[in-house]
């Protein structure tokens, strides 16, 4: 692109020139504009009237250098050499760039022996140095140059002017590229529809590998709650009857055994005064039996059989010393003999030391 925008003014210049000269004046600026070294195109100077008049005339020769210029080689000069005129060194240098022109317009490697053959260079120095100097220096070429394999293998190349039947094939190659690119573009609009459904199936699967991590969340959460609870229930004491300590704990059997136990005794005590002896009797030891019972009965809470047992017979002195208590304040509310009321009160924590057992059994 440099070196077109470079000889757009050139061409120009020649351009104006050959519009205001005509028949063998023309050939002077066809040398000129041959030797110019920004110059490599020559069709716009082809279509100035002035040179087409040259076309069948004697001063044709001019106009055949220049279509040489503009489509011709190194080699077809030589082939047509007593035809043309003798170019000046300035002349075959140009002509010698645009036939490495020509050549990089069909291939991209282009080797040492063609290069030399078609530019009739003598060796590989001259070659390499005609090709860096005179063509990658000048903006016309651009590439490698592999002196072990010996050929140039090239990057850009500029343009040369159309010649008659090129254009045609000049359309189909774009016309081809054209329909690559299409369908290129087809296959990168499928991609991008592919990327995008790919997007959201990733989207959605996501979704739903978190829901489901929510969910696993949420169950062993409430297995870990379920788990908790079980162990506190396991750490609470059991329910149903309430511990033996508690007055509500007492079982029917508990209470016909005491009634029987009871009765006896009263009648026994109730035989001086019968009404008033029985019905105090009965009160009283109603009051010392019971609070007996439920201290020594208190160990009934405990799982263990050995502390169990420490327990109940611990509980044993302070079941007595609490009787006692008992005897001394119901012994001046009943106005009882004092010898009487421990006596009876022995009997009641004897009859407490038999029932204990039998409510363990029952248990």
């Amino acid at each position: 692109m440099e070196i077109e925008l470079k000889q757009a003014e050139v061409i120009d210049h020649f351009v104006k020139q050959a519009s205001a000269q005509k028949g063998s004046a023309l050939g002077s600026v066809v040398v000129e504009a041959t030797s110019h070294p920004s110059l490599f195109a020559f069709s716009e100077i082809l279509a100035v009237p002035t040179v087409a008049e040259l076309e069948g005339t004697d001063n044709s020769v001019h106009l055949e250098v220049l279509r040489l210029f503009a489509h011709g080689t190194w080699s077809d000069y030589k082939r047509n050499s007593g035809k043309l005129p003798q170019l000046v060194p300035d002349q075959v240098l140009k002509l010698k760039q645009l036939t490495v022109l020509t050549l990089a317009e069909t291939k991209k490697v282009l080797s040492y022996d063609q290069l030399m053959l078609e530019l009739d260079v003598t060796n590989v120095r001259e070659l390499e140095d005609f090709l860096i100097n005179d063509c990658m220096y000048a903006g016309l070429v651009r590439g490698k140059l592999d002196q072990l394999r010996r050929y140039f293998e090239v990057q850009f190349a500029a343009g040369r002017d159309l010649r008659l039947g090129q254009l045609g094939s000049m359309i189909q190659t774009l016309s081809n590229w054209l329909a690559t690119s299409d369908n290129l573009l087809v296959t990168i609009q499928d991609k991008i529809k592919w990327a995008d459904t790919m997007s959201e199936l990733d989207k959605k699967h996501r979704k739903e590998l978190e829901d489901r991590v929510m969910e696993v969340k949420k169950a062993v959460s409430v297995k870990c709650d379920s788990a908790i609870l079980g162990s506190i229930e396991k750490l609470k004491p059991p329910r149903g009857r309430k511990p033996s300590g508690s007055c509500f704990g007492f079982a029917s059997y508990d209470i016909g055994v005491l009634i029987f136990l009871w009765l006896p005794l009263c009648f026994y005590n109730a035989r001086d005064s019968w009404y008033f002896s029985f019905l105090s009797s009965f009160r009283f030891h109603f009051v010392v039996f019971g609070s007996s019972y439920l201290c020594f009965t208190d160990s009934m809470v405990v799982e263990n059989t050995v502390e169990k047992t420490v327990h109940g017979f611990v509980n044993l002195p302070v079941a007595w010393l609490h009787g006692v208590f008992l005897v001394l304040v119901f012994g001046f509310y009943f106005s009882m003999n004092f010898l009487k009321l421990i006596v009876n009160h022995m009997n009641c924590f004897a009859f407490t030391f038999v029932l204990v057992p039998i409510r363990k059994k029952c248990d």
